[in-house]
């Protein structure tokens, strides 16, 4: 990768968990030794199809990607949204011969950077920091387990209110107490795995019960249930 498109996005790199307690002039070296390379992305494109070989992660340099699975129906269940700085399809990226069962899709126009995870495998492969992007892969992997497990309690909610509110407390609001929904209704009801017109009538009883205020993708909890 040219070193002025690393110049480009230090600012970026420096706060993603991957190259945490890397030197930033190592990022080069760094980049070079995952064989980093940048690919552009339109709004409405897909990055990965099911079925795709998934040899390499993403890491978003710019925009927002969502991933998801379709059932034999072709139903789709939206997993997560990513955005700036963050990482997806690492576990995939690290597997051998695997077929990547989700697909991601560009939500905006996007840019991402892919990454070889599995140089960190190749004892002949040698990098100064290699141990570090290893460690810093592990915590990676640690916060997508947490976040399924978080995913799976919320689910297994069988009240659509419960699911709501549970989700809603895993969001961080900002400091007017606000929480913004990091993507549309239309995929948090997909991520609760609800149509569409249930989760926007449930969200209007809330409303009128005194739990929540709600301003598009801006909502406030006013109180517990």
């Amino acid at each position: 990768m040219k070193t002025s498109t690393i110049k480009e996005y230090i600012s970026l790199l420096a706060k993603c968990r991957m190259f945490e307690g890397i030197p930033e002039e190592s990022y080069a070296d760094a980049l070079k030794y995952l064989s980093a390379e940048r690919r552009s992305f339109k709004r409405g494109e897909f990055i990965m199809h099911i079925g795709d070989e998934a040899v390499r992660a993403g890491l978003i340099l710019k925009g927002t990607v969502e991933c998801s699975y379709q059932d034999a129906e072709f139903n789709k269940f939206n997993m997560n949204h990513f955005s700036e700085g963050e990482m997806f399809g690492e576990s995939l990226a690290c597997a051998e011969a695997v077929r990547s069962p989700m697909q991601i899709f560009a939500v905006t126009d996007c840019v991402i950077m892919f990454l070889n995870f599995r140089v960190l495998y190749d004892s002949s492969a040698s990098y100064e920091h290699q141990m570090k992007l290893a460690v810093n892969l592990i915590r990676s992997f640690a916060g997508q387990n947490y976040f399924l497990n978080q995913k799976v309690r919320i689910l297994s909610k069988k009240n659509l209110r419960d699911r709501i509110m549970d989700y809603f407390t895993t969001l961080t609001p900002d400091e007017n107490g606000t929480i913004t929904l990091p993507f549309s209704k239309t995929a948090l009801a997909e991520f609760l795995c609800v149509n569409r017109a249930a989760l926007s009538r449930e969200l209007g009883r809330m409303q009128t019960d005194g739990l929540i205020t709600m301003d598009g993708r801006i909502f406030t909890l006013l109180r517990q249930q």
